[in-house]
């Protein structure tokens, strides 16, 4: 049995759609926090955790068409772990389909974890996870 590309390619987009729901919830709540509204931050924390738990569904889904081990556990490894912006084209349009969301994906996944980091260290100050990272890292520590 093959893997199901058209699938994995469904499952991809999806996960990638509630990603940009995570990153619209992200702009709301970082609103939120600057309004220092308390009750909207809290209802958009939860409402954005709804979101990503979707985000790791769609993954968890993908990496069950590789169940059966073998061949398709291979094609899916490819498919999900080599270098998106690295691959070539190819014949398939499902696979072209494949590493074009995961570029996408990639993007965003980076822009969303800048607007985590910035939004941190404005909500914590000198509690915030990132700054005591910097300061662990510049007294050497990490």
């Amino acid at each position: 049995m093959a893997v199901d590309l058209e699938q994995m390619m469904l499952l991809l987009q999806k996960r990638y759609d509630s990603l940009k729901k995570v990153d619209e919830l992200t702009d709301e709540l970082q609103s939120a926090f600057a309004r220092h509204d308390e009750v909207s931050a809290s209802l958009l924390l939860d409402i954005r955790a709804e979101e990503i738990a979707e985000v790791d569904n769609c993954y968890g889904r993908i990496w069950d068409l590789a169940r059966a081990g073998g061949r398709d556990a291979q094609e899916v490894k490819r498919l999900m772990q080599s270098d998106p912006s690295a691959a070539s084209v190819t014949d398939c349009w499902e696979e072209n389909k494949i590493f074009e969301v995961r570029r996408k994906t990639v993007r965003l996944l980076e822009q969303l974890q800048d607007k985590d980091r910035r939004m941190n260290l404005s909500a914590g100050g000198e509690r915030s996870y990132y700054k005591t990272k910097v300061k662990d890292y510049l007294q050497g520590t990490l």
